[in-house]
């Protein structure tokens, strides 16, 4: 004998409600830039720790430097196929460029330590004065945690 289960119309959405009520924007583990991507490091000054990423964010083809006494900001332009995505073919196609923006934070970790942190951002019109940045997913930091990484075995 076949039994058949009937489902409210509104049970669905609630169920997925709830299941995305546990997903959120924020990090269980720290600032959001830090569950971005970040590493620690131990008995080195703000200063070497600014130049090492610089010279590893220069390395990987971005511009840019300090904003601030511990904030960076780096720019790299986005692949032709990213800024047709996100321009649109006529804009691509007069010239419009998207731009990876990637903003770095050092923040003092215990008395000798620094937290090199994070975050990354895809921007359309950068430069505009209509610019949009839109944040990265954590799930596409992969790339800019390798970079932190490289800062940190440089100053090793």
């Amino acid at each position: 004998m076949l039994t058949v289960c009937r489902i409210s119309p509104i049970a669905v959405p609630v169920c997925l409600c709830l299941a995305l009520a546990g997903v959120g924007c924020g990090s269980l583990g720290g600032p959001a830039s830090a569950s971005f991507a970040s590493v620690t490091i131990e008995n080195r000054s703000l200063a070497e720790i600014a130049s090492a990423t610089a010279k590893v964010f220069a390395a990987d083809g971005y511009t840019g430097g300090m904003t601030g006494p511990s904030k960076m900001v780096f720019d790299k332009g986005a692949s032709r196929a990213t800024t047709l995505s996100r321009q649109g073919l006529f804009d691509t196609h007069s010239g419009a460029q998207t731009v990876n923006r990637v903003k770095v934070e050092l923040v003092a970790v215990g008395e000798t330590g620094y937290r090199l942190q994070c975050t990354a951002y895809v921007v359309r019109d950068a430069g505009d004065l209509l610019e949009t940045e839109v944040p990265l997913a954590n799930i596409r930091s992969l790339p800019y945690q390798s970079l932190l990484n490289q800062v940190k075995k440089e100053l090793k």
